[in-house]
């Protein structure tokens, strides 16, 4: 143990600590890069709350063996949300796709991002005080699902990014319409609070197929993830252009964090 919490857990938060301000540089070197701060604070806020409600409503729950906690959720868990967020965008402006499927991207590779992220997390077991607890610990509605993770998870994260950036880019083409610097300010946090709507309305047919079937059935989460999947993937791929000429000292940061995480995240697993 260190500081209070396990060792493997308490490396996670280092090189997730250490990836974020690799991501705050990147984005402080960048164009508008005030506005782009305030969208990734206010999607991890976003997140957060989103995620205390899970822990509020016994969906699962995080071990609070940890340094840093927003709430009931380690602050880690929210700090490499904001770092796929920004890598994905990153990505999408770079193949050039038009700003309505830019949303659409970024949530399919954060679902991706999330199939090796999320395992690591669930499997990563310590016995702490006589209970084995993972860094995340599901209260299970059903047996199966991907890694015994329920598939509406992966389908949450999916909408979730989606929903912000989508309302990002609405905020984003007001405030270069309107030229009014307190819109520039302004536009996140109904970002924020859009998502929050959406997510606990429309996101309950997206996840769960609700009201035709009730919630957390296994077949109704596997469609509505399929079809979440298959919905933006073909987006991307349709509307894509390739045409922006890639450097390599400004772009490597959106392949190289993916790569690391995904590998990180397989290391851990196995």
């Amino acid at each position: 143990m260190i500081f209070g919490t396990p060792v493997s857990w308490f490396i996670n938060e280092v090189i997730i600590t250490v990836l974020f301000c690799i991501v705050l540089v990147h984005i402080l070197k960048g164009e508008d890069s005030v506005h782009r701060l305030l969208e990734l604070f206010l999607y991890m806020l976003t997140a957060g709350i989103f995620e205390n409600i899970g822990v509020w409503q016994n969906i699962y729950d995080y071990s609070t063996c940890r340094i840093m906690m927003f709430g009931k959720v380690p602050i880690a868990a929210l700090l490499v949300e904001g770092i796929i967020l920004y890598s994905a965008m990153e990505l999408m402006e770079k193949i050039n796709v038009p700003k309505w499927v830019l949303p659409f991207g970024c949530g399919v590779l954060s679902s991706v991002q999330d199939m090796t992220l999320d395992p690591a997390s669930v499997y990563d077991l310590h016995d702490i005080g006589g209970v084995t607890e993972g860094q995340w610990n599901w209260t299970a509605h059903y047996s199966g699902g991907f890694v015994d993770i329920p598939f509406f998870n992966f389908t949450g994260w999916l909408t979730m990014m989606l929903f912000f950036m989508l309302l990002c880019m609405v905020g984003r083409r007001v405030y270069q319409r309107k030229k009014k610097e307190w819109i520039g300010y302004v536009y996140p946090i109904f970002a924020m609070i859009g998502t929050l709507i959406l997510q606990c309305t429309i996101n309950m047919f997206l996840l769960f197929m609700v009201p035709i079937f009730p919630m957390y059935q296994k077949i109704p989460e596997l469609i509505m993830l399929v079809v979440c999947f298959a919905v933006c993937i073909f987006c991307v791929l349709r509307f894509a252009r390739y045409d922006i000429p890639y450097d390599a000292h400004r772009d490597r940061l959106m392949f190289m964090v993916p790569v690391f995480l995904h590998i990180y995240a397989m290391i851990s697993i196995f």
